[in-house]
Protein backbone atom coordinates (compact mmCIF):
# COMPACT_ATOMS: atom_id res chain seq x y z
CA UNK A 1 0.00 0.00 0.00
CA UNK A 2 1.66 3.27 -1.14
CA UNK A 3 -0.67 5.17 1.68
CA UNK A 4 1.78 6.62 3.73
CA UNK A 5 3.69 8.30 0.59
CA UNK A 6 0.97 10.04 -0.64
CA UNK A 7 0.60 14.11 -0.83
CA UNK A 8 -1.19 15.27 2.22
CA UNK A 9 -3.66 17.43 -0.54
CA UNK A 10 -4.30 13.75 -2.21
CA UNK A 11 -4.76 12.25 0.93
CA UNK A 12 -7.33 14.47 1.85
CA UNK A 13 -9.03 14.20 -1.56
CA UNK A 14 -9.22 10.55 -1.12
CA UNK A 15 -10.82 11.07 1.93
CA UNK A 16 -13.06 13.75 0.75
CA UNK A 17 -13.86 11.47 -2.53
CA UNK A 18 -15.01 8.50 -0.06
CA UNK A 19 -16.83 10.18 2.63
CA UNK A 20 -18.98 12.81 0.09
CA UNK A 21 -21.83 9.94 -0.89
CA UNK A 22 -22.01 8.74 2.17
CA UNK A 23 -22.75 12.13 3.60
CA UNK A 24 -25.35 12.93 1.15
CA UNK A 25 -27.51 9.91 1.50
CA UNK A 26 -27.36 10.42 5.18
CA UNK A 27 -28.72 13.93 4.39
CA UNK A 28 -30.96 12.47 2.20
CA UNK A 29 -32.57 10.28 4.44
CA UNK A 30 -32.63 13.03 7.34
CA UNK A 31 -34.28 15.28 4.89
CA UNK A 32 -36.67 12.20 4.29
CA UNK A 33 -37.64 12.68 7.97
CA UNK A 34 -37.50 16.20 8.09
CA UNK A 35 -41.50 16.57 9.83
CA UNK A 36 -39.73 13.82 12.90
CA UNK A 37 -36.04 14.52 12.73
CA UNK A 38 -33.53 12.91 14.87
CA UNK A 39 -31.42 15.18 17.22
CA UNK A 40 -28.06 15.59 15.56
CA UNK A 41 -25.77 13.88 18.16
CA UNK A 42 -27.71 10.73 17.54
CA UNK A 43 -26.93 10.63 13.89
CA UNK A 44 -23.71 11.55 14.47
CA UNK A 45 -23.58 8.65 17.03
CA UNK A 46 -25.43 6.40 14.59
CA UNK A 47 -22.67 6.86 11.52
CA UNK A 48 -19.84 6.36 14.09
CA UNK A 49 -20.95 3.40 15.37
CA UNK A 50 -20.83 2.46 11.32
CA UNK A 51 -17.67 3.26 11.17
CA UNK A 52 -16.75 1.00 13.87
CA UNK A 53 -18.69 -1.91 12.35
CA UNK A 54 -16.08 -3.10 9.70
CA UNK A 55 -13.68 -4.05 12.42
CA UNK A 56 -16.30 -6.74 14.29
CA UNK A 57 -17.11 -7.36 10.42
CA UNK A 58 -13.77 -8.50 10.27
CA UNK A 59 -13.64 -10.80 13.07
CA UNK A 60 -17.22 -12.47 12.15
CA UNK A 61 -15.57 -13.09 8.71
CA UNK A 62 -12.59 -14.82 10.56
CA UNK A 63 -14.71 -16.79 12.31
CA UNK A 64 -16.84 -17.81 9.04
CA UNK A 65 -13.28 -18.59 7.27
CA UNK A 66 -12.17 -20.89 10.12
CA UNK A 67 -15.45 -23.37 9.70
CA UNK A 68 -13.80 -26.70 7.80
CA UNK A 69 -16.45 -26.13 4.77
CA UNK A 70 -14.09 -23.83 3.15
CA UNK A 71 -11.64 -26.57 2.42
CA UNK A 72 -14.57 -28.35 0.26
CA UNK A 73 -15.20 -25.65 -1.91
CA UNK A 74 -13.19 -25.67 -5.46
CA UNK A 75 -11.05 -22.09 -5.87
CA UNK A 76 -11.77 -20.06 -8.35
CA UNK A 77 -15.32 -21.77 -9.28
CA UNK A 78 -18.73 -20.07 -9.39
CA UNK A 79 -19.91 -21.83 -6.10
CA UNK A 80 -16.95 -20.22 -4.10
CA UNK A 81 -17.48 -16.83 -6.02
CA UNK A 82 -21.19 -17.05 -4.38
CA UNK A 83 -19.23 -18.81 -1.09
CA UNK A 84 -17.40 -15.49 -0.49
CA UNK A 85 -20.11 -13.17 -1.17
CA UNK A 86 -22.21 -14.63 1.19
CA UNK A 87 -19.69 -15.66 4.38
CA UNK A 88 -16.67 -13.29 3.38
CA UNK A 89 -18.84 -9.87 2.49
CA UNK A 90 -23.03 -9.93 3.31
CA UNK A 91 -23.39 -12.03 6.36
CA UNK A 92 -20.46 -11.07 8.44
CA UNK A 93 -20.77 -7.13 7.06
CA UNK A 94 -24.77 -7.21 7.47
CA UNK A 95 -24.08 -9.06 10.90
CA UNK A 96 -21.70 -6.34 12.46
CA UNK A 97 -24.22 -3.32 11.26
CA UNK A 98 -27.29 -5.46 13.00
CA UNK A 99 -25.15 -5.54 15.97
CA UNK A 100 -24.80 -1.80 16.15
CA UNK A 101 -28.46 -0.83 15.22
CA UNK A 102 -29.64 -3.39 18.00
CA UNK A 103 -27.66 -2.28 20.37
CA UNK A 104 -28.21 1.81 19.67
CA UNK A 105 -31.68 0.48 19.38
CA UNK A 106 -31.52 -0.50 23.61
CA UNK A 107 -30.00 3.16 24.52
CA UNK A 108 -31.49 5.79 22.49
CA UNK A 109 -34.40 7.63 24.06
CA UNK A 110 -35.89 9.33 20.33
CA UNK A 111 -35.59 5.83 18.85
CA UNK A 112 -39.33 5.73 18.82
CA UNK A 113 -40.95 5.53 15.80
CA UNK A 114 -40.54 3.03 12.51
CA UNK A 115 -38.88 5.34 10.33
CA UNK A 116 -36.02 5.81 12.76
CA UNK A 117 -35.17 2.35 12.56
CA UNK A 118 -34.43 3.56 8.45
CA UNK A 119 -32.65 6.49 9.52
CA UNK A 120 -30.43 5.18 12.25
CA UNK A 121 -30.05 2.10 10.13
CA UNK A 122 -28.41 4.13 7.30
CA UNK A 123 -26.62 6.29 9.19
CA UNK A 124 -25.05 2.98 10.29
CA UNK A 125 -24.19 1.66 6.91
CA UNK A 126 -23.21 4.91 5.48
CA UNK A 127 -20.48 4.68 8.17
CA UNK A 128 -19.47 1.47 7.22
CA UNK A 129 -19.67 2.38 3.57
CA UNK A 130 -17.87 5.63 4.29
CA UNK A 131 -14.99 3.94 6.27
CA UNK A 132 -14.66 1.00 3.30
CA UNK A 133 -14.86 2.87 0.55
CA UNK A 134 -11.73 5.35 1.98
CA UNK A 135 -9.79 2.31 2.95
CA UNK A 136 -10.23 1.27 -0.64
CA UNK A 137 -9.50 4.64 -2.47
CA UNK A 138 -6.06 4.40 -0.32
CA UNK A 139 -4.96 1.33 -1.72
CA UNK A 140 -5.42 2.02 -5.07
CA UNK A 141 -3.13 5.06 -4.46
CA UNK A 142 -2.26 6.79 -8.04
CA UNK A 143 -5.56 4.79 -9.73
CA UNK A 144 -8.13 6.01 -6.97
CA UNK A 145 -9.90 8.74 -9.26
CA UNK A 146 -12.17 6.11 -11.44
CA UNK A 147 -12.46 4.05 -8.36
CA UNK A 148 -14.12 6.43 -6.25
CA UNK A 149 -16.31 7.69 -8.78
CA UNK A 150 -17.67 3.83 -9.79
CA UNK A 151 -17.73 3.15 -5.77
CA UNK A 152 -19.60 6.04 -5.30
CA UNK A 153 -22.09 5.07 -7.86
CA UNK A 154 -22.43 1.70 -7.03
CA UNK A 155 -20.97 0.43 -3.76
CA UNK A 156 -22.02 3.53 -1.60
CA UNK A 157 -25.76 3.98 -2.97
CA UNK A 158 -25.31 -0.30 -2.79
CA UNK A 159 -24.92 -0.31 1.34
CA UNK A 160 -27.55 2.43 1.52
CA UNK A 161 -30.34 -0.15 -0.40
CA UNK A 162 -28.99 -2.85 2.45
CA UNK A 163 -29.79 -0.49 5.12
CA UNK A 164 -32.75 0.52 4.31
CA UNK A 165 -34.36 -3.36 3.95
CA UNK A 166 -32.57 -3.76 7.81
CA UNK A 167 -34.12 -0.54 8.75
CA UNK A 168 -37.39 -1.30 7.48
CA UNK A 169 -38.04 -4.41 8.93
CA UNK A 170 -36.07 -3.79 12.31
CA UNK A 171 -38.87 -1.30 12.62
CA UNK A 172 -41.71 -3.34 11.73
CA UNK A 173 -40.41 -5.66 14.27
CA UNK A 174 -39.65 -3.68 16.69
CA UNK A 175 -42.32 -1.47 16.70
CA UNK A 176 -45.20 -3.97 16.37
CA UNK A 177 -48.22 -4.93 18.68
CA UNK A 178 -48.28 -8.55 17.46
CA UNK A 179 -46.05 -10.70 19.03
CA UNK A 180 -46.42 -13.88 16.39
CA UNK A 181 -46.33 -10.89 13.94
CA UNK A 182 -42.87 -9.45 15.03
CA UNK A 183 -41.56 -13.39 14.97
CA UNK A 184 -42.71 -13.74 11.75
CA UNK A 185 -41.14 -10.66 10.23
CA UNK A 186 -38.02 -10.89 12.66
CA UNK A 187 -35.91 -13.22 10.41
CA UNK A 188 -36.19 -10.50 7.44
CA UNK A 189 -34.24 -7.83 9.78
CA UNK A 190 -30.93 -9.97 8.59
CA UNK A 191 -32.03 -11.99 5.72
CA UNK A 192 -32.98 -9.51 3.67
CA UNK A 193 -29.85 -6.95 3.76
CA UNK A 194 -27.96 -10.45 3.79
CA UNK A 195 -29.90 -11.64 -0.06
CA UNK A 196 -29.28 -8.38 -1.46
CA UNK A 197 -26.03 -7.78 -0.39
CA UNK A 198 -25.03 -11.62 -1.33
CA UNK A 199 -26.59 -11.15 -5.00
CA UNK A 200 -25.18 -7.88 -5.11
CA UNK A 201 -21.22 -9.14 -4.84
CA UNK A 202 -21.96 -12.67 -6.01
CA UNK A 203 -22.95 -11.01 -9.53
CA UNK A 204 -19.79 -8.39 -9.64
CA UNK A 205 -17.40 -12.02 -8.42
CA UNK A 206 -18.80 -13.90 -11.06
CA UNK A 207 -17.59 -11.25 -14.04
CA UNK A 208 -13.97 -12.46 -13.70
CA UNK A 209 -12.65 -13.93 -16.78
CA UNK A 210 -15.88 -15.23 -18.51
CA UNK A 211 -16.58 -14.82 -22.51
CA UNK A 212 -17.16 -11.92 -23.12
CA UNK A 213 -20.80 -13.05 -23.87
CA UNK A 214 -21.21 -14.29 -20.50
CA UNK A 215 -19.76 -11.17 -19.27
CA UNK A 216 -22.13 -9.10 -20.65
CA UNK A 217 -25.21 -10.59 -19.69
CA UNK A 218 -24.45 -11.01 -16.49
CA UNK A 219 -23.27 -7.04 -16.87
CA UNK A 220 -27.02 -6.70 -17.96
CA UNK A 221 -28.39 -8.81 -14.98
CA UNK A 222 -26.47 -7.24 -12.24
CA UNK A 223 -27.62 -3.64 -13.72
CA UNK A 224 -31.47 -4.94 -13.43
CA UNK A 225 -31.01 -6.11 -9.93
CA UNK A 226 -29.59 -2.77 -8.99
CA UNK A 227 -32.53 -1.12 -10.48
CA UNK A 228 -35.12 -3.43 -9.13
CA UNK A 229 -33.16 -2.92 -5.18
CA UNK A 230 -33.35 0.40 -5.60
CA UNK A 231 -36.77 0.63 -6.68
CA UNK A 232 -37.85 -1.83 -3.90
CA UNK A 233 -35.78 0.58 -1.08
CA UNK A 234 -37.27 3.42 -1.91
CA UNK A 235 -40.48 2.03 -2.07
CA UNK A 236 -39.85 0.73 1.48
CA UNK A 237 -39.02 4.47 2.40
CA UNK A 238 -41.96 5.72 1.02
CA UNK A 239 -44.39 3.30 2.99
CA UNK A 240 -42.65 4.03 6.31
CA UNK A 241 -42.92 7.43 5.53
CA UNK A 242 -46.57 7.41 6.15
CA UNK A 243 -45.58 6.00 9.77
Amino acid sequence: MDAPWLPHNEMFQIVMAGIIPAIILIVYICWKDRKHPEPFWWVIYATVMGCASPFLSTLFAVLIHALPFWALIPQGSVVHAWATALFSAAVPEELAKWFFLYRLSRSNPYFDERFDAIVYSVCIGMGFAGLENVLYLIDAAGEWRPLAVTRGLLSVPGHFTFAVLMGYYFGKVHFSRSRWKSIQLAPMVLLAPIAAHAVYDGLLMMNHDLPLIVAAIISVAFGWFLIKLHAFSHTRIKKMEGR
